[in-house]
């Protein structure tokens, strides 16, 4: 039986962008946006995204789920959203 593709689509979300990872001087290495829909994406290009920590933005870009339900957004574009 072959394997179903995992779902690829665009989205527009919202949230804030979180530290998720860490290295061992506890640097930062990896972010997710907290989005408004409840869930957690980690951003696959997240290393743009580190001086963003705490802020809240706006993303456009790639979602993939896994089978695991594990979110990911490949961040196209974004905006700063300053007044929440």
């Amino acid at each position: 039986m072959p394997k179903k593709k995992s779902r690829n689509d665009h989205e527009t979300l919202v949230g804030i962008v979180m530290p998720v990872q860490w290295d061992e001087e506890d640097q930062v290495t990896a972010v997710a946006l907290s989005a408004t829909d409840d869930e957690e994406y980690w951003i696959e290009n997240g290393a743009a995204f580190i001086d963003l920590v705490q802020k809240c933005i706006e993303a456009s870009g790639k979602v993939k789920r896994d089978k695991k339900a594990t979110r990911m957004i490949t961040i196209k574009k974004y905006n700063i959203i300053e007044n929440l």
